[in-house]
This record gives C-alpha cells, structure tokens and sequence, in this order.
C-alpha cells in the first residue's frame, strides 16, 4: 500500500523517475543492480513520499472548503449539500420567498450564486431568485419570486465559493 501512495503522489506530482530506476528497468530490473545510495536513500525517499501526501491531502480539504453549495426545495427542506466544516441548515417561514441558509463557517468574504432549480427530475421554476448575506458571518440569504415577481416559495440550488 505504501508503494501505491508513493507512485500516485510521483505521478499526480508530474515529477519524472531518476535517471538509475529509469536505467533499472530498461533493463528489465534483473542483472543484481543496486540503486544509488542503497536501502537507507529509498528509505529517504518514501519518508519525503509520505510528507508530500500528507501536504497534498491537507490542501484537498483546503480546497473542498471553497466550494460549498445546497439544493433547496420550495419548503425550505435542504435535499443535498456539501460544505466543510459540517452540515447545512435552512430556516424558512411558509409563504415568504424567504430562506437562510447557514454553512456553520464564515461565508462572508465568499461568492454567491443561486438560480431557481427543481431538486429532482420536474420541470425547472421560472422566477427570479436574489442572494445576500444573512447578518451572520456562515449564512446567506435567498429570496425567491414567480414569474410574475410575487414572492413566492421556489425551489434553488445555491453555490458559495470562497478564497
């Protein structure tokens, strides 16, 4: 397993093999050759392997935590969403076109983008939806009309993208 992580991060890194492994095995890797510095300089290197996984890992989840988003159907019940540090909660009164939507994490120097949307298979709402933040630093607000303008309650799929 040790040896999948270290070939995935060389490879995922772009960075090309060392001239004596590349030599070791246009030679088929038989003929009793050693590398270059011997068991002790392989060890080495795995050891910096497995800090530049743990270093890319980290920023994976760096980056997973800008990009948080949520379905909302026309009842303010949250269908699915991703946002890290944890779950998503909406807060709707019946009625109003109005939704809060917190992401329990600071959105506020973030970006947002909602558009009206069914959450499953039906035909898409037609109306307009606005954001704004909420007051709170983890919450955005969303409001939705029909097509005539009314407020009214909408379905909508919300991305917040943040630096």
């Amino acid at each position: 397993m040790r040896n999948v992580k270290v070939l995935t991060v060389l490879l995922a890194a772009g960075l090309a093999f060392s001239s004596p492994l590349l030599a070791h095995a246009k030679k088929g890797g038989g003929g009793g050759e050693s590398q270059k510095g011997g068991l002790p300089a392989l060890e080495d290197r795995v050891d910096a392997a497995d800090a530049l996984i743990t270093t890319l890992q980290s920023q994976v989840l760096d980056l997973q935590g800008q990009n948080n988003w949520a379905v909302v159907n026309a009842a303010g019940t949250l269908i699915r969403s991703s946002s890290l540090p944890g779950p998503v909660a909406v807060t709707h009164t019946a009625g109003t076109g109005l939704y809060e939507v917190d992401f329990g994490k600071d959105v506020t120097s973030c970006a947002y983008t909602a558009t009206l949307g069914d959450t499953g298979t039906s035909t898409p709402p037609i109306g307009m939806v606005g954001v704004a933040t909420d007051g709170d630093t983890d919450g955005v607000t969303v409001q939705t009309t029909n097509n005539l303008g009314a407020l009214t309650d909408e379905p909508f799929h919300l991305y917040v993208s943040c630096p």
